[in-house]
């Protein structure tokens, strides 16, 4: 090696380059005005510092609404652009941010660095929407096993004075390749549960107060002390957002009026999460961390929100109980959960309610067995859903039972996903995994057509979409084919009646599932503050307080759906699932689902 080159290798070091500009600027400036323009830039050069400064950044050029950064760091480029858009979000909805991002080895010179991936950089950023953080796929590959994060390609690019295309990737924080597949299918979930809610929902009289009986707290530093609340109240799950609100303000106004916990007054401060979105959960879990006086939250509703929101959280400690997210990925170890708490991989500050995914296929197994006295099956995976399906063969064979499998898709004629079927020795029940429009009806009106009719069909929460009478519902496409059908939903346990009371008078509907549970995270963090009291924390204290009371697998609380416990990964330890079967003559002959039993699968190690 010349010493000219190896004077230029000593000079150069793979660098992150960030560029970042405000969408719809020149017609801000044009509709509102240069003053008003003036101010909008003022504020998202000031959030934009402040980010650039928190990551390690080095700003090389900033000309009007754009800015050009460096990182020694990728990982931190990557960081910081997410900041930016999600700082932005939260302070001014007006300011709309684009940002692009590539990785390569550049020489410093005067002024600056010279290379090309400076370009390309600039380039990426050109094509970023507002809100968006894009990434090559250099960036993609050096920080896909450090940053939990997610990428979601973008298809390949040609950009301007750059010759080749280049994939793109949008990059948003959660953990990376882990996410449950299809996301739809908890998102529907809810839907599901109003179509067949009168059947779910079991009231149950229960004698005495629903909060945790302890001594009034005395040792608790005086003042308001707010529970964030962070869930759509807008959007398509608005309905679902806003019976979660008001289940959290009746239990902060029950407390309030019993002076539980004394010499301390309780607020529920909202953050409306929109269309369930995860950057705005993750604008909220920043603006609650940031606020000393938010003690712990209820939510998130979702499982992708969860996976954004935990690791701002856990970074700083603060509690939150989701009444909903059931992706395993959340709490277990073994599915990934170590990878959202990056800072603290041992603290648990995330507990749920709502059963996990894999509860759902094991309860589907000791149904097949007990309640269909099946001792053989043949599942049917649809694309993507093969976890679910290695659950089921787990549960169903540790029963004693025997598992043949086959797939449906990638071209294959259902005929041959039931071949085994026709042996000497059939299943004794087929076990669907996957949804309705993955293909659950066809295969069930298929096994009718062969003259397999009579086999039993059992599937999960995919193809509880409603009665015969709703279009394109399992039940509807099936038709009579649907006689002898079978599905579990992971469940909330039923209420308890003084809280169905009080909540009917104070809204004037029935509380939802997911109401209830919420309203019960609320009745967790109250009996933990009140725990948290006997210790007599301080100021700076009490959100750890609370956390560790509330997680501490030994401690039980008394709430509107039963006792209610942790486990060590911040899992209920009721893991309620409900079974239904198909009615042929329910809506009116069309057919609906009808409630069998409810059964409690946890607790769960």
């Amino acid at each position: 090696m010349s010493a000219h080159m190896a004077a230029d290798h000593e000079r150069t070091i793979t660098r992150g380059f960030l560029f970042a500009d405000l969408r719809g600027y020149t017609d801000f400036v044009e509709q509102r005005g240069a003053a008003a323009a003036a101010e909008l830039l003022t504020r998202y050069r000031a959030l934009a510092r402040e980010a650039i400064g928190r990551f390690g950044g080095a700003e090389i050029k900033t000309e009007g609404d754009s800015f050009y950064v460096v990182f020694d760091s990728v990982s931190s480029a990557v960081r910081c652009g997410l900041a930016i858009v999600t700082d932005a979000g939260a302070a001014d909805e007006t300011i709309r941010v684009g940002v692009g991002i590539h990785a390569g080895e550049t020489i410093e010179a005067d002024g600056g660095y010279v290379g090309s991936p400076v370009n390309i950089a600039a380039r990426i950023c050109a094509q970023a929407g507002p809100g968006e953080v894009l990434v090559s796929e250099t960036v993609r590959a050096l920080t896909m096993s450090l940053l939990p994060v997610a990428f979601t390609s973008r298809g390949r690019r040609q950009l301007k004075g750059i010759a080749d295309p280049i994939e793109l990737f949008a990059v948003e924080e959660a953990a990376a390749g882990t996410w449950p597949a299809p996301p739809r299918r908890r998102l529907s979930r809810r839907a599901r549960v109003a179509l067949v809610g009168g059947a779910v929902i079991l009231v149950t009289a229960a004698a005495g107060g629903s909060w945790l009986a302890t001594r009034p707290s005395t040792g608790l530093p005086s003042g308001r002390w707010t529970i964030g609340v962070h869930v759509a109240t807008t959007g398509p799950s608005q309905s679902d957002g806003i019976a979660i609100r008001n289940a959290v303000q009746l239990a902060v106004d029950q407390a309030n009026k019993a002076g539980r916990p004394a010499g301390v007054e309780l607020v529920a401060k909202v953050y409306d999460t929109g269309a369930e979105d995860p950057a705005r959960g993750a604008a909220a879990a920043r603006t609650m961390v940031a606020d000393p006086r938010t003690i712990a939250a209820v939510g998130p509703f979702t499982s992708p929100v969860a996976g954004r929101s935990i690791p701002i959280t856990n970074r700083a400690g603060l509690l939150e109980c989701s009444p909903s997210t059931t992706w395993g990925g959340l709490t277990r170890p073994d599915q990934g959960a170590l990878e959202l708490r990056p800072a603290h991989p041992e603290r648990i500050n995330f507990v749920r309610l709502s059963p996990y995914d894999a509860v759902q296929s094991r309860a589907l197994a000791s149904f097949a067995t007990h309640d269909l006295d099946a001792e053989s099956a043949l599942v049917i995976v649809a694309p993507g859903w093969e976890g679910d399906a290695d659950a089921f063969a787990d549960g169903f064979t540790a029963l004693g039972g025997q598992v043949v499998r086959s797939k449906l898709g990638g071209g294959k004629h259902v005929s041959i996903a039931l071949e085994p079927l026709r042996g000497d020795t059939p299943p004794d029940v087929v076990v669907f995994v996957g949804d309705t429009y993955e293909g659950a009806a066809k295969v069930r009106r298929a096994m009718r057509a062969s003259g397999l009719g009579a086999t039993p069909f059992v599937s999960g929460d995919g193809i509880l979409d409603g009665p015969g009478s709703k279009a394109d519902s399992y039940l509807q496409q099936a038709g009579k084919a649907a006689a002898d059908s079978y599905a579990g939903l992971p469940a909330i346990p039923p209420p308890r009646v003084d809280f169905v009371d009080a909540y009917r008078a104070a809204f004037g509907e029935e509380p939802t599932d997911h109401a209830r549970a919420a309203y019960a995270c609320a009745q967790v963090i109250v009996g933990a503050l009140e725990s948290a009291a006997e210790d007599g924390p301080d100021v700076k204290g009490l959100r750890e307080a609370v956390r560790a009371h509330a997680v501490d697998p030994a401690n039980r609380y008394e709430t509107a759906i039963g006792t209610i416990g942790f486990d060590a990964n911040g899992d209920s330890t009721t893991q309620m699932v409900s079974f239904f079967r198909v009615d042929p003559e329910g809506a009116d002959g069309a057919g609906d689902w009808t409630l069998i039993k409810q059964q409690d699968f946890g607790p769960q190690t």
